[in-house]
């Protein structure tokens, strides 16, 4: 498969001038292909570089906030006010003419709320009333390089909408507390250790830091500007469940295996087989994951989803309700890092797709094209 695609691929990245990815397939076994093309700065990628997945972790902190679920330390409709009671004080802004108003809870914030995105938090560079709380210095961004954002109020009442936001960001605070450990013990002794990811950790100091891929802005030309600076390293913490993580796609690969054969890992069971299932399965009813609007051009671009395919949420990421144009099966899993990283997971075609670049903003129109045509070819080369 290795060298039907590649040739294809490299003409994709140098097409869209993206300097470099890394590229996946695996089925519920083992890697069918590994790709690493291009070059991260003066080196050629290869196969031991490290990306900063942002988003991305949040299907492995779910998946934590999940095991504590499965031993009974926590339950999907808990209030979170009982483990952190500042969930229990946070208020509701909303719009009242020229100015912004604040109103109490109507109801608890439970971790269901957080895992599945309908608690009513959201991100400044998606939602406009948090955007607006930013641009007049009331509120910290999710840039920023420390946990200042998470005192944001909700957009609406908790189970009343689905907004991406900084819920899983939460449900790392609760794993924290409920479990005693940092977020990066936590997961590095029921996740990552018992999958053999020994390339992710929260924190830079546990792996190569010289094999850190340089992160890029990329604007409206296609010119590319290094911007590493701009997002510190993490080294002791805070541990960000919602975008933390650093990886490579050797270990994501592991993390996807996992996932399709129903949490079955190489040493014994990661998450019980009903649980995984429930990843996959619509937990927003007839709620919607829909456009997401940028409020903040160079840390994300507008996007919506699949013309004509209704777009669920699981436990950890999306799912699409029916068949996507020839390739992801109905109740395929998927979903995205802010400086491009990618990955689907197709159950019913055991199959697992994932992308890593490493620029900004996130859906830009070549980190698309990328995946685009990355997973276009991976389903063509099954059919």
């Amino acid at each position: 498969m290795l060298e039907t695609l590649k040739p294809e691929l490299e003409a994709t990245l140098q097409a869209n001038q993206v300097p470099f990815a890394s590229f996946g397939i695996t089925d519920a076994n083992a890697t069918r292909m590994q790709a690493e093309i291009g070059t991260a700065g003066a080196a050629p990628l290869d196969e031991n570089h490290i990306f900063r997945i942002a988003s991305m972790t949040k299907p492995i902190v779910t998946l934590a906030a999940l095991q504590l679920v499965a031993r009974g330390d926590l339950r999907l409709d808990q209030p979170m006010k009982e483990i952190l009671p500042e969930l229990g004080e946070v208020q509701v802004v909303s719009r009242n003419g020229d100015e912004l108003t604040f109103a109490p809870l109507a109801r608890d914030i439970t971790l269901h709320h957080l895992l599945t995105h309908t608690s009513g938090y959201a991100y400044d560079f998606h939602a406009e009333l948090i955007a607006e709380l930013v641009a007049q210095e009331k509120l910290a961004g999710v840039a920023s390089d420390n946990d200042a954002f998470l005192s944001a109020p909700l957009i609406f009442q908790p189970g009343e909408n689905w907004e991406y936001g900084i819920n899983i960001d939460w449900a790392g605070r609760i794993v924290e507390k409920i479990s005693g450990v940092d977020l990066n013990a936590y997961v590095k002794a029921n996740i990552l250790r018992p999958l053999g990811m020994k390339h992710t950790s929260f924190s830079i100091n546990d792996l190569n830091g010289d094999a850190l891929v340089p992160l890029a802005l990329r604007d409206d030309d296609g010119n590319l500007s290094d911007v590493s600076e701009l997002m510190p390293n993490v080294t002791d913490g805070p541990y960000l469940g919602g975008g933390g993580l650093y990886s490579n796609v050797g270990d994501y690969m592991k993390f996807m295996r996992m996932v399709l054969k129903d949490g079955q890992g190489p040493d014994g069971q990661i998450l019980p087989a009903d649980m995984v299932r429930d990843m996959f399965t619509n937990q927003i009813g007839d709620k919607q994951v829909g456009y997401m609007p940028s409020r903040n051009p160079m840390l994300a671009k507008g996007h919506g989803w699949f013309e004509g395919t209704s777009m669920k949420w699981g436990y950890g990421f999306m799912l699409n309700e029916t068949e996507v144009d020839g390739r992801r099966a109905a109740g395929a899993g998927a979903w995205s890092g802010l400086y491009n990283t990618f990955f689907s997971v197709d159950r019913v075609r055991e199959t697992g797709c994932v992308v890593m670049m490493q620029m900004l903003p996130v859906y830009n129109e070549a980190a698309l094209a990328v995946f685009d045509t990355f997973e276009r070819a991976v389903y063509s080369a099954n059919s």
